[in-house]
């Protein structure tokens, strides 16, 4: 099997989807690519972690791997080869700017890079939402200012909308209005007024059936008080009216009058319809106009906001072949996961980077662009995901796409069950097939009007077995739903673990730790109270300290009373992000960052949206406890295939007297209906060793698959008990930063609270980096990379500062001698389960120098233990002599410091 540069994998639940992007991934390193030339992109911090840590686990354990066959075939090497070369492959991997992320870490990376161009500062903080209260006052403000109030109330009276139910509307058309010409209303000619020409037209057709001999029932439905009145009647969007009620006393001109009054309902609903739009859009530009201002102000931005400027520079401020050779001149092969979430405009962002690579010219001959995702599986729609975008992109860029056909996570019982729910329900559905050591597994299929009760006795009949509350799932259709069985189990018993439970802030050792901070800062008795029955201690025991140093401060405090589990390190690390102590206390519940998982105790409870790309041992379906909703979104979306081709403002029974909305909305039903197969299908394919399905009798969730009550093989429980838990040991903390600089993995810098300080030893750090050779040419450019990442945040002066001191370094004695050789910047180690970076490194003769650069002597002692740990690490690692030197680059000389 020959490396493919263009290939797609069409990747069904638990067909080896992070496998077959390791292997490919891995694949392009044994053929000699440059870590630093692959960018590797999903969706979740969860899935971008995962992929770079079985990159690495695969290159420790290769021998032992299974990916190694693979890697072979595609490389045309042989095993023996590949493992020869496997330790130079894992140093060149630790040592290189690796570019595994989220879309939106990737977009962020952009932004940054080009931060003064879109009017931002490069050091803006990345957040999950704005600041809704915040957002909405100032939204108003923005209104009054444009003496737009008028417009609101219009709206707001078109649409039948509360002012809340707007802003949610404008908050979801914000993500999205780059799809769309918010200009596009402005030229069109608003119809004519025909309310009361619609009304007269009705009021002669009642007083022409009504003078012939009715039935009670036929009189009441030619009743018209008001216009209104006349859109309720049911006779209204019939054909004609030679029908039951009215089929003794029909005559033509009746019909004749029907058509004109539906001729001018239909154009009177048009009118609406671009009065309700034109009146939208001038509104959502301002809502536009102060998320923008908000964000610059604050320097805050939430990934939509990141996106969207992306955008913006991409399309309207940056030639596309700058901004990618500027960001990076060296990308050359593109790995996309998920696929089928991919929305518009993200596609938009990376298509002229995919042009590029598919061209084949310069820098990018070849490049290679290979994506996975399963479009069964795409039920993100309501955020933008668009799942025609996989074949079309394949077709656009001559992609050939193979089907993934092999489950390797459910048991043959689970699988074939599936199989037999979606075929011939969703279009093209491939059956999957299942290895025979996957024989076995357990499905049941439940029918019942006690859901919840019904849930609980299933809950107990796997707790009876020996099965382990951590391998358990509900999974629900709502929110709502989850909350019902938490409460529900809960009240049995149970421990659950749900999205709110499982966050990071909600852990019991971290919030302690918030509720010391507050108590320290605030100097109130009830932070103490808090924290003192959080961790079980008397209130006495807790006193109030200086938490300028909130490390400091909390790492004493997590080793005092011996909180120092996952969650706490977590937490401290997260503590990196917020300038200081107000900050944290402030804001620091916005946290949405998850625990690990090992600290979460109990029956897993989630929507099945939240549980794409999850797997457990033992998964319970439970249908929707209420009735489905209707539709409230008030605008219809017209798509062609990925493209927007129009949008309709909802209206009830209009489908009737308009094709193109009728066309519209059926196009709608239609992509809701396949959603909820594909959610079906999310459903039933998380599974390992069972699967519960419960359904009521009427009104189900699963009635587009008929799924009959059944009971299909057994119920597998051995080798999955959990073990004994080991009684908890002190840990000892040792922070990192993650980040190339602000962005890699590096051991802590000085321990400085000084932001100023901060960022002028970061800009100093990076300007070394950027250097191609240690010269005064390569330090002028160097320094306008600089100037473009950190010169809004230096204070005056510093760039003459930093140019200052790397000129008088670059012409120092000791520098010029110890960079002779093989010279390594940004050195990436790992090391005793750890990972470290180094600021240069240099091999000659046998023999590799370690340089750390230094902007002051706070913590020297510090410094060298980290030389220290770096020596050892090379040592081992090589095998060779290694020596360390701190290098002080201080206002007015260069020292040197030989760590023994």
């Amino acid at each position: 099997m020959a490396f493919e540069p263009f290939l797609a994998y069409e990747a069904s639940a638990g067909s080896g989807k992070t496998f077959n992007l390791v292997v490919r991934y891995l694949s392009l390193l044994f053929m000699g690519e440059n870590p630093a030339s692959i960018v590797a992109l999903t969706f979740t911090n969860k899935a971008a972690n995962e992929m770079l840590e079985r990159v690495i686990i695969t290159l420790e354990e290769l021998p032992s791997r299974s990916e190694l066959a693979q890697i072979a075939l595609l490389c045309a090497k042989s095993e023996e080869e590949i493992l020869d070369e496997r330790r130079a492959v894992l140093e060149r991997f630790l040592r290189s700017d690796v570019q595994i992320s989220t879309l939106d870490k990737f977009f962020g990376r952009i932004l940054r890079k080009f931060a003064l161009n879109a009017g931002f500062v490069p050091t803006f903080k990345t957040i999950q939402q704005p600041h809704e209260t915040a957002l909405l006052e100032r939204f108003l403000n923005e209104i009054e200012v444009s003496k737009a109030t008028d417009a609101l109330v219009h709206l707001s009276i078109l649409s039948d909308k509360r002012l809340n139910d707007l802003f949610g509307l404008l908050a979801a058309l914000y993500s999205k209005y780059k799809e769309f010409d918010l200009n596009g209303f402005d030229g069109i000619e608003i119809p004519q007024d025909l309310t009361d020409t619609a009304l007269s037209l009705a009021r002669e057709l009642a007083s022409s059936v009504l003078s012939k001999p009715l039935s009670e029932r036929a009189r009441k439905t030619m009743q018209i008080e008001s216009y209104d009145d006349l859109l309720e009647k049911s006779w209204l969007t019939k054909p004609t009216l030679e029908y039951w009620d009215f089929k003794k006393i029909y005559e033509p001109h009746m019909d004749d009058l029907l058509v004109a009054i539906q001729k001018a309902v239909a154009s009177q609903m048009r009118r609406r319809e671009l009065l309700y739009f034109k009146e939208l859009f001038a509104i959502l530009g301002l809502y536009i106009k102060t998320r923008n201002a908000m964000s610059k102000q604050s320097n805050e931005l939430s990934f939509d906001d990141i996106t969207l400027n992306v955008h913006t520079l991409l399309r309207e401020k940056l030639e596309s072949e700058f901004l990618y050779f500027r960001l990076d001149s060296r990308l050359k092969h593109l790995l996309l996961d998920e696929f089928q979430d991919t929305s518009i405009i993200q596609f938009d962002i990376l298509r002229p980077l995919i042009e590029e690579i598919r061209s084949g010219i310069g820098v990018n001959e070849g490049g290679s662009f290979f994506f996975v995702g399963d479009v069964k599986q795409s039920i993100y729609r309501f955020r933008g995901g668009v799942s025609a975008l996989f074949h079309q992109v394949a077709e656009l860029f001559d992609v050939r796409v193979e089907p993934l056909r092999v489950n390797y996570r459910s048991r043959s019982a689970i699988v074939e069950f599936v199989n037999r729910s979606f075929e011939g329900k969703i279009k093209g559905y491939i059956p999957q097939q299942s290895p025979e050591k996957y024989a076995g597994g357990y499905v049941e299929v439940i029918e019942t009007d006690d859901l919840l009760e019904t849930l609980a006795k299933r809950v107990e009949g796997l707790v009876g077995k020996g099965i382990a509350l951590e391998e358990i799932a509900v999974l629900t259709v709502t929110n709502k739903d989850g909350s019902a069985v938490e409460e529900h189990l809960s009240s049995k018993g149970y421990d659950v673990v749900t999205e709110t439970t499982a966050r990071l802030v909600a852990q019991r050792s971290v919030r302690a730790i918030i509720e010391y901070l507050r108590y320290c800062y605030f100097g109130e008795a009830i932070y103490r109270a808090n924290c003192a029955a959080l961790i079980a201690v008397d209130p006495s025991r807790i006193g109030r300290v200086d938490v300028s140093d909130v490390d400091a401060a909390v790492i004493d405090f997590v080793r005092r009373f011996r909180l120092a589990d996952k969650s706490a390190l977590m937490f401290i690390e997260a503590l990196r992000g917020y300038r200081d102590i107000e900050e944290v206390v402030l804001e620091i519940d916005r946290l949405d960052t998850a625990s690990p998982q090992s600290d979460l105790k109990g029956i897993r409870i989630m929507t099945v949206h939240k549980s794409k790309g999850l797997e457990f041992e033992h998964v319970i379906v439970l249908d929707r406890l209420g009735n489905a909703r209707s539709h409230s979104d008030p605008i219809v979306y017209e798509y062609d295939g990925a493209q927007l081709r129009g949008m309709h403002y909802r209206i009830k029974n209009r489908e009737a007297l308009d094709r193109g909305y009728a066309k519209a909305l059926e196009a709608e039903k239609e992509a809701a209906r396949e959603d909820q197969l594909n959610a079906l299908y999310v459903a039933l394919t998380r599974a390992a060793l069972s699967l519960s399905v419960i359904r009521k009798t009427k009104g189900s969730w699963f009635e587009p698959l008929e799924l009959p009550v059944c009971e299909i093989g057994l119920l597998e429980c051995g080798g999955h008990r959990p073990q004994p838990l080991a009684a908890p040991q002190p840990s000892t903390y040792k922070g990192l930063r993650f980040g190339r600089q602000d962005e890699t993995l590096r051991p802590p810098k000085e321990a400085t609270h000084d932001y100023a300080a901060v960022q002028f030893g970061l800009a100093l750090h990076y300007t070394l980096e950027m250097m191609g050779d240690f010269d005064p040419s390569s330090l002028k450019n160097a320094l306008e990379s600089t100037r473009n990442r950190y010169g809004a945040v230096l204070h005056s002066g510093a760039m003459e500062e930093i140019e200052r001191r790397i000129g008088r370094l670059i012409t120092d004695g000791m520098f010029e001698k110890l960079v002779r050789g093989d010279i390594r910047k940004e050195q990436m180690i790992r090391h005793k389960e750890a990972i470290g970076i180094i600021d240069l490194l240099v091999y000659n003769e046998g023999q590799w120098t370690i340089i750390d650069y230094k902007s002051g002597r706070e913590e020297e002692h510090k410094h060298k233990d980290q030389i220290g740990r770096y020596k050892e690490a090379i040592t081992a690692l090589t095998g060779e002599k290694a020596v360390g030197y701190l290098c002080y680059i201080t206002e007015e000389t260069i020292e040197w410091v030989e760590c023994l």
